[in-house]
């Protein structure tokens, strides 16, 4: 009687070993997708390193040739400085020899 009412129970034969095989599956892929995600974020670590590295690396670059170009800039600028007072002189000389002639002076330029 008590056999009529009860749902059928009977395990299968082997049910506990499919179980661990489901279960060790489980941790397999699990496992590997820990060891998938562990190599991605060693992959994402060197690339950031990689990037502040080559950032640095192009900053030092820019910095030096910012300071190459301002030395060229320093040396256009002194030298055009020397004309513009070499000019400013020339004509000041000029200026000085007029008024000298004007009031009947000369003074005396060195020929070579």
């Amino acid at each position: 009687i008590l056999e009529e009412n009860m749902p059928n129970t009977k395990k299968t034969s082997g049910a506990n070993v499919e179980k661990y095989m489901l279960r060790t599956e489980e941790l397999r892929k699990a496992t590997e997708h820990v060891a998938n995600l562990t190599k991605q974020d060693a992959i994402t670590r060197w690339a950031e390193s990689g990037g502040k590295q080559t950032l640095g690396a192009k900053q030092a670059r820019d910095s030096k040739a910012a300071a190459e170009e301002l030395r060229h800039l320093n040396h256009e600028l002194k030298t055009r400085r020397r004309a513009k007072l070499r000019e400013f002189y020339m004509e000041q000389e000029e200026v000085y020899e007029k008024e000298l002639n004007e009031m009947g002076l000369a003074f005396v330029k060195a020929r070579v």
